[in-house]
Order: structure tokens, then sequence, then C-alpha cells
């Protein structure tokens, strides 16, 4: 960056990757830097979806929207809208707002875009109710209101599946909830872990179903793969999560899932003014086969993206990431929880905490979580989070 530049940063997607990333580039700078420099985050609303907190929302025991401009820096400019398109070599991005089309240039972009649940299964978009944004959380809410809501179907049994069957249930202990986990309950964790975590969804009266598979959602309930019909009146899809498709549609380096490619610090494969964050980016093996979608991902890469930008913006070579994780957090209900300790790879220790311990500590990650995000609008790396696993790094190094 010399003396006079005048640098504009564009960043898709106001979730935890992109907050994180427009806060720490934003207080990582000098008062001369943040003067020459524009950033500004695209995002279809005015609200950031705390979305760890989602099953709460639906059960009628929280709200997961903030307020977008509390999370951010107060110099990042917000453009509400869709963004459509992405001209890598115009180094423009086309955005759908309220007022109509809009072309916004930039000359680095951050890529941000994040996931949604998947609902590839027949029936599902139109008939199952979506967990994995505040839209379809805010729906569950309403129809659990309804007096005649009595039987709700979870379908998907990873963690927020089983975050959200025992939250309903606790919240609506009149509805009968049934947890469709697939062939198995969370199939990352170790086997003492699905016995504990089974034991105290029973205790909620959650009817957990395992080796069983939804190929088809109704008007009336669902259709097993076994073609086993059952009846619900509310069916609600936890199964999996996808990305959206622009980083595809605007012709920008893939995997098979539709997420962008990048390298291991972070910068796309065959454009070197975009870099990517978050769940819809795909890192080398090197650096993120350990790492899961999730939020607990999304915030320490959304904040190495910016550590990447700034080392590239000051003209010097960024430095791979590094990211070790810490276990899963798992409320089951307000007042327990499962919190598997995880070394930097993410594999189980035998550690685990449970009951009110479990669910204060899980209610401190949600706090933390918007807090740390916050205090990096003037703290840059109040985030926190282990180096990754040593065994990476040294595969990092050889192959660069």
């Amino acid at each position: 960056m010399t003396a006079d530049e005048r640098v504009s940063v564009l960043i898709i997607g106001g979730g935890y990757a992109g907050v994180i990333a427009a806060n720490r580039l934003l207080a990582s700078m000098t008062p001369v830097e943040r003067a020459r420099t524009h950033v500004a985050i695209v995002n279809p609303t005015d609200r950031f979806v705390h979305r760890i907190r989602l099953h709460e929302h639906a059960a009628g025991n929280a709200d997961a929207g903030i307020e977008l401009a509390s999370m951010i820096h107060p110099e990042v400019a917000v453009v509400l809208g869709r963004a459509e398109r992405i001209d890598p070599h115009a180094r423009l991005v086309r955005v759908t707002t309220s007022d109509g089309p809009v072309a916004l240039e930039f000359d680095w972009l951050i890529y941000a875009v994040g996931s949604r649940s998947s609902s590839v299964v027949r029936g599902a978009s139109r008939f199952a109710v979506s967990i994995g944004d505040i839209d379809g959380a805010t729906e569950v809410a309403r129809r659990l209101a309804v007096a005649r809501t009595r039987s709700v179907c979870v379908v998907g049994g990873g963690p927020a599946g089983v975050e959200t069957a025992a939250e309903i249930a606790e919240a609506h202990p009149r509805a009968k909830v049934t947890l469709i986990a697939g062939s198995q309950l969370v199939p990352a964790m170790r086997p003492a872990a699905r016995r504990s975590i089974r034991r105290r969804l029973r205790r909620l009266n959650v009817d957990v179903k395992e080796g069983e598979a939804v190929s088809e959602v109704t008007a009336a309930g669902v259709i097993t793969v076994a073609g086993v019909r059952l009846q619900y009146d509310l069916v609600i899809w936890s199964a999996g999560f996808e990305v959206p498709d622009l980083a595809s549609r605007s012709g920008l380096p893939v995997d098979g899932e539709g997420r962008l490619c990048v390298d291991d610090t972070l910068f796309c494969a065959d454009h070197s003014t975009i870099l990517g964050a978050g769940d819809a980016v795909k890192l080398p093996d090197s650096v993120g086969r350990h790492l899961p979608m999730g939020a607990r991902t999304a915030l320490p890469l959304g904040g190495a993206a910016a550590d990447s930008l700034l080392a590239r913006l000051r003209g010097s070579q960024p430095e791979p990431v590094s990211i070790g994780l810490l276990g899963p957090s798992i409320s089951i209900g307000r007042h327990d929880g499962y919190i598997q300790l995880a070394r930097r790879d993410d594999s189980p220790t035998l550690i685990a905490f449970t009951g009110v311990v479990g669910a204060a500590i899980k209610a401190w990650v949600c706090r933390m979580t918007i807090d740390r995000t916050r205090d990096e609008r003037v703290s840059p790396g109040a985030y926190r989070v282990p180096p990754g696993p040593r065994q990476y790094g040294i595969d990092a190094a050889k192959s660069r």
C-alpha cells in the first residue's frame, strides 16, 4: 500500500467470517492506512444471525438476530443486497438491492457467503422448514405457537438436529418430538458421547430414531428410505449443509461441493485479489482437513483472511493458516449440555463436561462468540484459537 493509494475491500457475507474479517482488518491498520481504505460488507439484511442460537430462536427462547451495525467496526459500510455474480477480471460484484441492480467495484474481495441447510431430498424444500437460517427458525417458532402443532419431526442427527429437538421438547412439552438421526446420532463423536446424548434426549421424551433416513417429505410428514410413512404436524430440516453457488456461477474455481478453492493463505487459487473464509471455502488438506463447517471454524478463518490481506497490502508474504480446535459444544435444552474436549485436530479426548456444567459452558461459548467478535473492532486478535495440528504445519511447509 503506497502513501497515496486508495484501496477498496469488499466482503460478501455479514456472518461470522465476514464480520470478524472486517473488524480485524480495520482494527489492525494504522490511522493513515484506515484513511486510505474503504471496507464494505454486502449482506441481504441489516441483521447479523447468531447461528449457534437458531435452535433457541426456533423454540421461542431467544432472538438469534442482532443488529449488524452493533457488530461491526464503525468505518465499515453496509450494502443491503444479494450478490448475484462476481467478475474477477473487471473486479466487479453485481448486487441486487431494493433499489435495483448495482455493480460494486473492488480492489480486494473476501468471499464469506457461509452455508445453509441442504434440502436435496424430495419434498424437503416445499414441506419441511429449515433450521439453518433465521427465516426458517422464525417460521418454526410461529408454527409451534399454534395449538394444533402436536407432533414435530426433526430430520438430521448432527449437533444442530440434537440441539433443535432438545430445545423444542423442553420448551414445548405437550409436543411429541421425534429425531430421525440417519444412520447414527452425532456420528463424528465418540461412542460414549453418543450414548450420553441419546440418554439425555430420552429424558426430554425425544424419540430418537437411528438407522432410519428420510427419502421424501410430504404435506403429512415423511417417508423413510424403508418406505414407512410417518405423520407429523411439523417437519424441521437439519440434515447437512450446502453452500451458495455464487462462486461457481461466477466461474471461480470450486470443489465438488461448490466451495471456493483457496490456497493455504486463503487466497483464491486462480485470482490473486480474491480471498475466502468460512464454510464456503475449500482449503488444502495440509492446513484444513480437520476443519468442519460451523462458527468455530468460520470465526478464525475470517480473522486469518484479514491477517493475510493485511500482509499483502503491506507488501509481505502471508503466513499459512494455522487453526486448532477445542471440540464441539452441544446444548441439550436450557439446563443440560455435552462439551467434548478435543485435540487441536478435533479428535476427541476422554474429557467431557455434561449436565449443568455443560450447559453453562455452552452458554459461555454463545456469549463469547459475540463478545470477542465485537472486541475485534478495537483489539485485533481478541478472538483466539490454538495453533493447528503440528503435523499439518510440517506438511504445509514441505508443500510450499
